[in-house]
């Protein structure tokens, strides 16, 4: 599966040309990640547009001690790309410390931008980026519910409240998703 994912998303220039710019400004331990990857592949299986109703691409890093801040690495990528679609970009290190601010509940520092990853929905704990002679995917948990449109919980960190907030998003984009109870 990981080659049909790496094929489907050859055909987005727009995933292309964010993962080259990561790749420029040396972002450490990078991946385009999360929903980008995610909603790219779903509309890719239902004939929609690759971008419909992507609201922006997550990039993650990791970099206990950053020469450059979260804000200057976006400002970075953003001169290098060419597409509307807004890159989020976070420092995995750091994520610790504005988690409880956002979704309530603590959670232990992250070691890894892969770690990060693993604390997502599984259909989104899929992470892209590149190297000599492709793309390298990360996906801790498969790619089985990626690509059979399948959500289920990740219980790792999230809440059930953040869990119905984020699936009840995803099922009115996505009509045809599948679901599974917290």
């Amino acid at each position: 599966m990981t080659a049909e994912i790496s094929e489907i998303l050859k055909l987005c220039l727009e995933v292309h040309e964010t993962l080259s710019a990561c790749r420029h400004v040396g972002l450490p331990d990078y991946y385009l990640a999360g929903g980008a990857i995610t909603q790219v592949v779903w509309n890719h299986k239902l004939g929609l547009p690759l971008l419909n109703n992507v609201k922006d691409f997550d990039v993650v890093y990791f970099a206990r001690h950053e020469q450059y801040h979260e804000a200057e690495f976006q400002r970075q990528i953003d001169v290098l790309v060419n597409h509307d679609i807004p890159v989020d970009v976070k420092n995995q290190a750091n994520v610790h410390e504005w988690y409880p601010l956002k979704f309530g509940n603590e959670i232990e520092p992250y070691s890894s931008s892969e770690e990060g990853i693993a604390s997502w929905l599984p259909a989104f704990a899929v992470g892209v980026r590149l190297e000599e002679g492709g793309l390298k995917v990360f996906a801790p948990y498969g790619l089985e519910d990626l690509m059979n449109m399948y959500i289920r919980p990740n219980k790792t960190v999230m809440t059930e409240q953040s869990y119905r907030n984020m699936t009840k998003s995803f099922k009115h984009r996505w009509p045809e998703v599948t679901i599974e109870s917290w």
